[in-house]
């Protein structure tokens, strides 16, 4: 496969709008679970779910440069069933993530500027037909979309956090939680603040899936980790705590637009005037369309993989002869955004990080098993400690995850067709939980088949 120089810097925006491109949407956060919660969670989120990914992913992508990324390095420490687990799992919660950032950005921008449902719809297909050009041109052009978007990103949610605390009035730790909230409950609260918080903590893994397009990555992409770690959460807590502190009023948080609400936009128009207002408005579409245009490329690659060894249709597998890009993966991301960017920002979130985190876990695990199984695999980038320093560090996030799909599993916030919950093996199971236990059991339940139709081919 063809490579490409990417320079450092563009590397390091590159990983910062794949974990971030933006402090919007944190809104919903604070609205669900409180503003005290949501700084504390923006606070310990980095230190026990992103730094472990992170370094994770600088280890393996140094060791296993490979464009698979996660995928390569699941099925080699677990084998080729979890391999395809991870990949798969991975792959759906990208097809719902890459909707997301449509949907987001198409929201504030129709909040905000005011335009009918079916304008909305050309915008999000117009977007979605042009990142997609975009991505068949080759990594070298995404690379340098992503820098120019995140310094034009960057710098209006650094003018908002800096005016925000020069007017700071309220206590933007206070209230903990919402009143008369069961943190612990099954009533979304906690779902959706914690789901939102490990959302926009997610993506350190999916540099790796570039490595194999990229000149000397063992070298550029554990650096440009280590960097955009610390500067991403700095990025999302400044703008939060600067706009509860100027503001109060945590309860009116919200992206939906609805009267009586304030986004982070809303902030800034009212703090800074309407050139920060727009400046705001033009960071979020910008953030979360540099966000598709890279998770586009990087969820095409494992897509293409899996094609490649068999275990998705061929075409899948094809690349583009003159940019080297995996056109047909590019394709259907673009095909199944088109369809779900009618979906609701909360019910998407949920849903995509349930996925992810499980794909997660199976890259933490195969990390500990690459110790054990490889211990001579030559490791650019090393977590220091050995075996049981990596062991420990892995705990956090694994506990992280396990609760986070239980309280999803059993959450009894959405009601439809007169039903919450649905009682199995004794388990009150939301309908998250329903749509989740579908998608993770559809890996499985597909393995066997895809790899008879391998075997029977061979």
């Amino acid at each position: 496969m063809k490579r490409t120089r990417v320079p450092l810097f563009s590397a390091f925006f590159m990983i910062y709008i794949f974990v971030s491109g933006g402090s919007f949407g944190i809104e919903e956060m604070i609205a669900s679970s409180g503003p005290g919660l949501t700084l504390l969670l923006l606070l310990a989120l980095p230190i026990i779910w992103a730094m472990p990914m992170a370094l994770i992913a600088s280890e393996l992508g140094s060791a296993i440069p490979d464009s698979g990324g996660f995928y390569i390095w699941t099925r080699r420490g677990l084998g080729q069933f979890w391999g395809f687990q991870a990949g798969w799992w991975w792959s759906l919660a990208l097809l719902v993530d890459t909707s997301l950032y449509i949907v987001l950005s198409a929201t504030y921008l129709q909040n905000q500027i005011g335009f009918s449902d079916g304008m909305y719809y050309a915008i999000c297909w117009a977007v979605i037909a042009a990142c997609t050009i975009v991505n068949v041109l080759g990594i070298k052009v995404v690379a340098i979309g992503s820098s120019l978007f995140a310094i034009l990103i960057i710098s209006p949610i650094l003018v908002l956090a800096f005016i925000g605390l020069a007017n700071w009035q309220f206590n933007p730790f206070t209230p903990m939680t919402p009143p008369d909230t069961d943190l612990l409950g099954a009533d979304g609260a906690l779902v959706i603040g914690l789901s939102i918080g490990m959302w926009f903590y997610s993506g350190y893994e999916s540099m790796s899936t570039l490595a194999g397009e990229i000149e000397e990555p063992q070298r550029i992409i554990p650096k440009a980790l280590m960097m955009a770690l610390p500067f991403v959460a700095l990025m999302y807590v400044l703008p939060t705590l600067a706009s509860l502190a100027a503001f109060g009023q945590w309860e009116l948080f919200s992206v939906d637009g609805k009267e009586g609400t304030v986004s982070f936009v809303d902030i800034g128009r009212a703090l800074g005037g309407t050139a920060l207002g727009h400046a705001l408005l033009a960071s979020v579409v910008l953030g979360n369309l540099a966000l598709y245009l890279d998770y586009m490329a990087s969820g095409a690659r494992p897509l293409q993989k899996l094609a490649a060894d068999g275990l998705l249709p061929a075409p899948l597998a094809a690349i583009n002869a003159r940019f080297g890009t995996p056109v047909v993966a590019l394709l259907l991301i673009a095909g199944v955004n088109a369809l779900l960017i009618i979906g609701p920002f909360q019910s998407l979130v949920i849903i995509d990080v349930l996925l992810m985190v499980a794909s997660y876990a199976l890259i933490f695990v195969a990390a500990l098993r690459l110790r054990v199984r490889e211990p001579g695999l030559e490791r650019p980038f090393k977590i220091p400690g050995g075996v049981y320093a990596l062991a420990i560090l892995i705990i956090p996030p694994l506990c992280l995850i396990a609760f986070m799909m239980s309280i999803t599993i059993t959450d009894h916030s959405v009601m439809l067709w007169g039903h919450d919950r649905f009682n199995l093996l004794g388990l009150g199971i939301g309908w998250y939980g329903i749509a989740g236990l579908l998608a993770l059991l559809s890996g499985p339940l597909l393995y066997p088949l895809l790899t008879r139709d391998r075997q029977s081919a061979r």
